[in-house]
């Protein structure tokens, strides 16, 4: 075998580089693009879109969280590109823009389901309208770097052999930093036991659900937590779009072998997409080994919690498992010291920052809320690693502090901070600027002649 072997006659050069074509990677991305820059997007799987398509409930929030307690104000934080995404996907038959909560709107008021498939295409459209080169089925092998800290070539990896690019920004969003990492920035990592360790989770659709009657069910039973109904792409009525079951209460009647909780969305008739119910961990998401055993695991539980469904809720008695994401989903990995670290402080208190690049709310964890219902500040610099000169980050991999990284992670998060770090990529690479050396100010405004949203605004019910 020649894995080891480099051939460099393929060489080839870019403005910005971005590794990772998740949500934050594809924001960035096309970002760069539009800004001018020669853009290589760099993805593992033959799909674009990562978590955001293979295992969220729905992406979590353009809007504050205004229910906690109710009669908050309404606030948009995040538009730009990821508004142009919700646009794009809900015209092409596969979204219904933002959903208000009915019951529940004290953990997402807003909730904004998109069809994982036509997601996945309207991604493909973005980037290749945007100038965008994709190169899928590809992984970085190797990040090659000098004494200043500087990344001067990365080596690819797919069926073709290894082959050397150079680029003169590169944005890391890969989920766990891998690029950044490599390159030499300090970093955490998480395992078993570790204080910030998260689970694996893995979503999967459940087919032929007589929706109405699950509801009166589990609505005559006083199990229902969340809920919402929308009328879905080509039907004409409200239909069951969000559904969250009380599981505690179940445990606490009897029922045993059943999931600790349940979220999901549904948005085509007769199935939910996202059943949201399974974990395995918290696991070492860095560990092959790991991974290995929660793809098992998971996949057998699969099959016992449609069995469950099946036996126990109305509407579900000839239910199947269909569409199961293609991975599990790894919350954590690693976690990338960067020159500003947001804090638990910083988001619970809804701090501004004069480098703040967007805005965020939501905090997928039920003892923490933005105070007054409001929205903190992402700075600039929790965006750029230490001790690497031409390398941004985006995506889960941005805060080591747990509360913050329960918000961060988040897949509006993720694209606001995409779209800042693919601005900013592109403004360093076409001046010959450093990362750190970029004028800030100037970030801002071309975010915000982009769409982007740099603090919340008023949006009224």
């Amino acid at each position: 075998m020649t894995a080891s072997i480099v051939d460099e006659t393929r060489y080839c050069e870019y403005d910005v580089v971005v590794a990772g074509g998740g949500l934050a990677g594809v924001a960035a991305a096309v970002a760069a693009a539009r800004s001018g820059a020669r853009t290589l997007l760099v993805e593992k799987n033959g799909f674009l879109g990562g978590l955001g398509v293979m295992g969220a409930t729905g992406w979590h929030s353009f809007f504050n969280i205004f229910d906690v307690p109710p009669g908050f104000v309404r606030q948009r934080v995040a538009a730009g590109i990821a508004q142009e995404l919700v646009d794009r996907i809900q015209a092409a038959g596969g979204g219904l823009g933002h959903i208000r909560m009915e019951r529940g709107g004290d953990f997402v008021s807003m909730l904004t389901p998109v069809e994982p498939e036509v997601a996945k295409l309207a991604l493909f459209g973005i980037c290749r309208e945007a100038g965008v080169e994709l190169l899928l089925h590809t992984v970085i092998d190797q990040v090659r770097t000098n004494d200043a800290g500087v990344i001067t070539g990365l080596v690819l990896w797919n069926k073709a052999g290894r082959t050397l690019l150079c680029a003169k920004q590169v944005v890391d969003c890969t989920g766990d930093g891998d690029v950044a990492a490599a390159a030499g920035a300090p970093y955490e990592r998480f395992g078993p036991g570790d204080p910030g360790a998260y689970s694996a989770g893995f979503t999967f659709r459940l087919c032929n659900v007589d929706l109405q009657a699950l509801e009166a069910d589990l609505e005559a039973r006083g199990l229902i937590t969340q809920i919402a109904h929308a009328v879905k792409p080509g039907t004409f009525e409200p239909d069951l779009v969000r559904l969250g079951i009380d599981m505690r209460k179940l445990q606490a009647q009897g029922a045993v072998g059943i999931p600790h909780y349940f979220l999901s969305s549904s948005l085509r008739p007769r199935e939910i997409t996202y059943m949201n119910c399974i974990n395995h961990g918290p696991n070492d998401g860095m560990s092959a080994e790991m991974l290995t055993e929660a793809e098992i695991a998971l996949r057998a539980r699969m099959f016992e919690i449609a069995d469950f469904f099946r036996e126990s809720f109305a509407g579900c008695e000839q239910c199947y498992v269909a569409g199961p994401a293609p991975a599990a989903g790894q919350r954590r990995g690693l976690a990338i010291h960067c020159e500003y670290e947001l804090s638990q402080d910083d988001c619970t208190q809804g701090r501004q920052f004069d480098d703040q690049i967007g805005c965020f709310s939501f905090i997928d964890n039920s003892r923490y809320f933005v105070r007054d219902g409001g929205a903190y500040g992402i700075p600039y610099r929790a965006l750029i690693p230490r001790g690497v000169e031409n390398l941004l980050i985006a995506g889960r991999m941005m805060t080591i502090d747990l509360v913050a990284h329960n918000s961060t992670r988040n897949t509006v998060c993720c694209m606001v901070a995409g779209q800042a770090a693919g601005t900013a990529a592109a403004m360093a690479a076409l001046s010959g600027l450093t990362p750190r050396t970029v004028d800030v100010q100037a970030l801002r405004a071309n975010l915000a002649d982009a769409g982007a949203l740099l603090q919340p605004v008023p949006d009224p019910l």
